[in-house]
């Protein structure tokens, strides 16, 4: 900042001076700001009218569009206590008849009650071997078929009670360990009877691990299980074993998407390091150097109760060193970590070098046929699909010798020991009776011809009835929302242009603010704020486009409709309220005083023909939707979905800023060469006093 010094010889007050010679650009940079000012709050407004403008065109109007959001039915049961219905715009009015004669219900097993060998609780970390009955166990096989599907569990003793049950979660079942009551609690994850589960044993390990642990049950379902295993052919069995292994061997072409990503990562944070640290060799000079920088604290270090080497930072501080000590340190931890990084990155790359296609920048694709880092792939898929095929081949050969077994009544699996107390519930279908035709489910849910029914409890013998009907306060309460929705809108243009004039107002400089209370000064600039849209051209076509577009008449079944044939209307230029002559009042509305007292024309019209109203307003949005959409467009000076010159208005914005910098650069190189001119004037009057003192001394 440049300090001056004058008037001090003279004695005239040279800053008042200087500011009154500038005074005029002063004044012009002071009418950018303004203008400038007056801009940005235009805007704002702009960017408020534009966000009301908007949510009633992607809101109530575009949804008015569609028919379909007006074709409301209404479904009533006469028994509520048996079925929920919904009724969506296809149902057909009218009376029908419901039966429901099941209700849909999961599979689930309630465990036995299991203990410890005394008699004691066990805990979800309790291990299987610790189970009653387990403590010689060793491992055991299981078989668990959802949805068609087969998954073997293998159990082992050291695993816990919780590790059981995500076992189970694994091969696709809801089940817990319950330690406050000592159960598993195993069920589907979905209700119907196709969506049931069996668990067998695979050989009579798994048997008795079932058993024990409270989770075995016979029924029919199980019975058949065992059946169809003892009848697989070895062809079949192979198949069996082909399919299971495909499915949990990954593919070639995902283990070469794999390769390529993990080289690429290591490669991009390689280059990360080494961009950031430098070169291997110079990282490693940089270690050198931070070691020997921390080789000046040797003498401060000391051990600590654990034996372990340390700092004594308190001897450190005392030093006046803590900061030059903790950059040293910083830097040493910091090196050391960037070496170890970029040594396991490279160890990646190295060992993934060999399954990946490279690009001329040194990046990794993935491999495709006929190049050597796919047959590398495919070699290593080829190795763990056989090692997979052979496990599950053993496996469910097995299983299918111990089905044998067990058919042939060789072996017990009568549920015996924990597992005598287990309840088994089997998954079921849901049935009702339509008009009477069936229908079946495995939910308690149906969707039939526009109607979702939820089915909640049994009818007997005895049928209900569900009656559809039109929805008239549903589409009532619609037409009422989009004309309440346009009225908002509408009434908030009118304000804004039909706003007082602030002519006169103009953006306070600070000083102006200065001389007046901060209320006065709120005051001051919401009334300019207000009439920013006053009389505004965009603001007034689009509003007028409104207007017209709401009077329009639309032509049904060869007669013409308007809103007032719906008794719908503005009030009139005389008997509107202050900017609301283009606001609409529903004849009959009881939240209307204005109309509340006249007959209700849309509900009758509703009740009497819902067709012609709905394709009414539905015409009616659209045009409101297309006009007001074109209004919204992208061009050279908006952006999409805006009503206003927002790209004009910024770079206005921009070239106001420009001029504002050079308007200020005028006035300082104005005041500084006014200020050089009277401080020559300073210096001149100085050296003249000095020279009148001189000569009055020889005359002393």
């Amino acid at each position: 900042m440049t300090v001056r010094v004058s008037g001090m010889v003279s004695g005239m007050d040279t800053d008042s001076l200087v500011e009154a010679l500038v005074s005029s650009y002063k004044v012009k940079k002071d009418n950018l700001v303004k203008a400038q000012t007056k801009l940005s709050w235009k805007k704002d407004v702009w960017k408020t009218m534009n966000t009301s403008i908007y949510s009633f065109y992607s809101g109530k109007l575009s949804a008015a569009r569609l028919s379909t959001n007006y074709n409301l039915k209404t479904a009533t049961v006469s028994n509520s206590s048996v079925a929920k219905v919904t009724a969506s715009s296809s149902a057909v009015n009218g009376t029908q008849t419901l039966k429901v004669n099941k209700l849909a219900s999961t599979g689930y097993l309630t465990g036995g009650e299991i203990t410890d060998s005394s008699g004691s609780s066990l805990t979800e970390s309790s291990k299987v071997s610790e189970v009653s009955g387990l403590s010689s166990f060793s491992s055991g096989n299981i078989a668990v078929k959802v949805n068609d599907e087969t998954k073997y569990v293998n159990i082992t003793s050291d695993m816990t009670l919780s590790q059981v049950a995500n076992a189970f979660k694994g091969a696709g079942l809801n089940a817990s360990f319950d330690a406050n009551n000592g159960r598993f609690f195993i069920s589907s994850k979905e209700s119907g009877a196709d969506n049931d589960f069996i668990v067998t044993a695979s050989d009579s390990s798994g048997l008795s691990l079932l058993q024990n642990l409270g989770i075995y049950s016979t029924s029919t379902a199980t019975t058949e299980e065992y059946k169809t295993w003892a009848n697989y052919t070895d062809e079949e069995l192979e198949n069996l074993a082909s399919e299971a292994a495909n499915k949990n061997t990954k593919s070639v072409e995902d283990r070469a998407e794999a390769y390529a990503k993990q080289y690429n990562s290591a490669y991009n944070a390689s280059k990360a390091i080494t961009k950031a640290n430098g070169s291997l060799s110079e990282m490693e000079t940089k270690k050198a150097e931070y070691e020997n920088a921390m080789s000046a604290y040797d003498s401060y270090k000391t051990t600590d109760e654990d034996g372990n080497e340390t700092y004594d930072t308190e001897a450190i501080e005392e030093a006046g060193l803590t900061s030059e000590f903790n950059t040293a340190k910083t830097n040493l931890e910091n090196i050391n970590t960037a070496i170890t990084n970029y040594n396991n990155y490279q160890t990646t790359m190295s060992e993934t070098a060999d399954y990946v296609v490279f690009s001329d920048d040194g990046t990794a694709t993935a491999a495709t046929e006929g190049t050597t880092a796919y047959d590398n792939i495919q070699s290593e898929y080829d190795s763990e699909y056989a090692t997979n095929y052979d496990s599950y081949l053993a496996t469910i050969t097995a299983k299918r010798e111990y089905a044998q077994s067990v058919v042939d009544g060789t072996v017990s699996t009568a549920a015996t020991g924990a597992s005598a107390n287990a309840v088994r519930i089997p998954g079921s279908d849901s049935e009702i009776v339509l008009n009477g035709a069936k229908f079946k489910n495995d939910t308690n849910t149906f969707s039939i011809n526009g109607l979702t029914i939820q089915a909640t409890a049994l009818t007997g013998d005895e049928a209900v009835s569900i009656t559809t009907d039109t929805d008239i306060d549903g589409i009532y309460d619609f037409v009422k929302g989009f004309i309440t929705d346009y009225n908002k809108l509408i009434k908030e243009m009118d304000v804004k242009y039909n706003a007082a004039s602030a002519k006169g107002f103009e953006p306070l400089t600070s000083e102006e603010k200065d001389s007046m209370s901060d209320d006065e000064v709120e005051k001051w600039e919401t009334k300019i704020k207000d009439s920013l849209l006053r009389k505004d051209n965009i603001l007034g076509l689009t509003m007028n486009s409104l207007k017209a577009d709401m009077a329009s008449a639309f032509t049904i079944d060869g007669k013409g409709y308007s809103l007032a044939s719906f008794g719908i209307s503005t009030l009139g230029y005389f008997a509107s309220p202050e900017n609301e002559t283009g606001v609409y009042h529903i004849d009959g509305n009881s939240e209307d005083s204005a109309t509340s007292g006249n007959d209700d024309k849309l509900r009758e019209a509703i009740a009497n023909d819902s067709e012609t109203v709905i394709s009414f307003f539905s015409q009616l949005a659209t045009k409101l939707y297309t006009d007001l959409g074109n209004r919204m467009a992208s061009s050279s000076t908006s952006s999409a979905y805006t009503i206003y010159n927002d790209k004009e208005m910024n770079t206005q914005y921009s070239q106001y800023t420009s001029k504002i910098t050079d308007a200020e650069e005028k006035v300082t190189t104005w005041e500084d060469y006014y200020y050089k001119k009277f401080s020559a004037m300073e210096s001149s009057l100085a050296s003249l006093n000095s020279q009148q003192s001189s000569l009055s001394s020889y005359f002393g």
